[in-house]
């Protein structure tokens, strides 16, 4: 198998119509995303695909999606390569099943995609409208299914919320709530990695020994270093994963826009992570 390639895009935020930028962007964030397709176009190696992560609408409505399925088309056509996306806690699930997909709405949305000799399990981490993520039952044991019997090829996870892990100690308020079981399942098969977004700045670390990587936004980066009080700017960045012939995985943070300005300061209380009951 030779190198393959992903391109991770994150949290788009992308505005509703008649809607202003959320958290205050002074940048349109559809103009930010052409930025990245753009950039992508210009690869020399073509990526083998595409997945965004999650947050893709602020909120959208039926149409929203509908109009977000058009466009990214439009850009699969552009690049030659498939385009996979997955659900935020900002997104709202009915309203995409309507407009994106055309069907009729399921509580939850995730798949299994086998691409060029890898296995991309696309997994569903939102609860409701709550901003903290969590894998019910159901999903747990689907995926528990799928890697226990298909071990061969390389495995990689994409989700929205990430694990909480070494770099993320003062952020599991917001995070994945039962990170721990999805690592139980990841143990019985071959995953290599677990790419995320939701959290807008950067980040790589290990958890049971598998790498965890989570993707910058293309909407706006939040400064979390001050534990009580982060600070939302500009910027737009994404990933490129590399799955090398022998396995390996490493991945490379791209910064297309960094703004300077301070746009929205946002005040945090309780670092921990949350009340589990809230889940029941």
């Amino acid at each position: 198998m030779a190198n393959k390639r992903i391109v991770q895009i994150s949290d788009t935020h992308l505005t509703p119509a008649g809607e202003v930028p959320s958290f205050n962007q002074q940048l349109d964030p559809f103009d930010k995303l052409s930025q990245v397709f753009a950039d992508v176009k210009k690869m020399e190696v073509k990526p083998d695909y595409v997945v965004i992560t999650g947050d893709l609408i602020h909120e959208g409505t039926t149409s929203d999606y509908a109009e977000l399925k058009k466009n990214l088309h439009k850009e699969e056509q552009n690049l030659g390569i498939p385009i996979f996306v997955l659900l935020g806690n900002h997104d709202r699930t009915e309203p995409f099943y309507e407009g994106f997909l055309g069907q009729q709405a399921k509580s939850k949305f995730y798949q299994k995609v086998t691409l060029k000799g890898i296995d991309n399990y696309f997994l569903d981490t939102t609860f409701g409208n709550i901003e903290q993520g969590y894998l019910d039952q159901k999903q747990l044991d689907w995926l528990s299914e799928h890697l226990s019997k298909d071990n061969k090829n390389p495995a990689l996870i994409f989700m929205h919320h990430p694990i909480a892990g070494a770099s993320l100690k003062h952020m599991r308020f917001s995070v994945l709530q039962n990170g721990s079981e999805l690592l139980q399942v990841c143990g019985q098969g071959n995953v290599k990695g677990i790419f995320s977004g939701h959290i807008h700045f950067p980040t790589t670390y290990l958890t049971e020994g598998i790498l965890n990587s989570v993707a910058e936004s293309t909407a706006y980066h939040i400064d979390c270093r001050n534990n009580q009080q982060h600070y939302v700017n500009d910027a737009v960045g994404y990933n490129i994963i590399t799955l090398s012939e022998e396995n390996n995985i490493g991945v490379e943070n791209r910064y297309l826009y960094w703004g300077q300005k301070i746009v929205k300061e946002i005040p945090i209380g309780e670092t921990g992570f949350v009340d589990p009951s809230i889940f029941n």
